[in-house]
């Protein structure tokens, strides 16, 4: 299963403590081997971290900053100290939100089997997250706005407003498309933003069903 654990906050994070760690070993006679022999962490684990591949844990932050000699927050800017007019994101405020591969027909779209994995984003007091779902966006029909990996968090609903961008089964598909929505008479149609694809137009013949609309949109390249 897809580890779709971090934020976009989290993927940069990786980033940053990989380079400064590359950086600071650069500095010293030692090799990863080293680290790993003088840490007590795996040799696989250590070489992640160097390569960004996974966040190091606070306790792995503690050893390689006792190995190195420096500061926890030299390696890792969570440990740097706010200024004091800074206020801290309530915890609180921090779900796990389902990120729903396909919707079978006849199942509630967060049945288990739907799932794919969970993402752990920010919402606040007035959304509830029982209510939302997150979809994986593939294609470029939504270019620039939305890219081909982005994450689409959908508020559960059966209706969105003219031009709002809404999650849409589209005649008996089990995998959501997003478009933007547009209602003429007994029609809708489902507007691309890359001017290259052409409008799914809705109607008696074609049937579809909005299942949400985005409330939001992250992206984790």
């Amino acid at each position: 299963m897809p580890r779709f654990g971090l934020t976009p906050q989290e993927v940069e994070l990786k980033k940053v403590i990989s380079a400064r760690l590359n950086a600071l070993l650069a500095k010293t006679p030692y090799k990863k081997a080293d680290v790993v022999r003088q840490t007590g962490i795996s040799e696989s684990t250590v070489y992640d971290y160097f390569n960004g591949r996974t966040l190091p844990s606070p306790e792995s932050i503690e050893k390689l900053a006792h190995f190195f000699h420096v500061d926890k927050e030299q390696l890792d800017p969570r440990f740097a100290t706010l200024p004091e007019n800074v206020v801290p994101v309530d915890q609180s405020h921090l779900v796990k939100i389902p990120l729903i591969g396909h919707i079978a027909c006849g199942e509630p779209i967060t049945a288990d089997q739907n799932i794919e994995g969970y993402i752990t984003e920010y919402f606040p007091d007035y959304v509830d997250p029982g209510s939302v779902f997150a979809l994986k966006c593939e294609g470029d029909s939504m270019e620039p706005y939305i890219l081909d990996g982005d994450i689409a968090y959908i508020r559960q609903q059966p209706e969105v407003e003219d031009g709002e961008i809404a999650a849409v089964l589209v005649d008996g598909d089990t995998r959501a498309t997003l478009k933007r929505v547009k209602k003429v008479g007994d029609q809708v149609f489902l507007l691309p933003d890359n001017p290259r694809y052409s409008p799914i137009v809705l109607d008696a013949n074609h049937p579809g069903k909005i299942i949400g609309k985005m409330i939001k949109m992250s992206r984790f390249q």
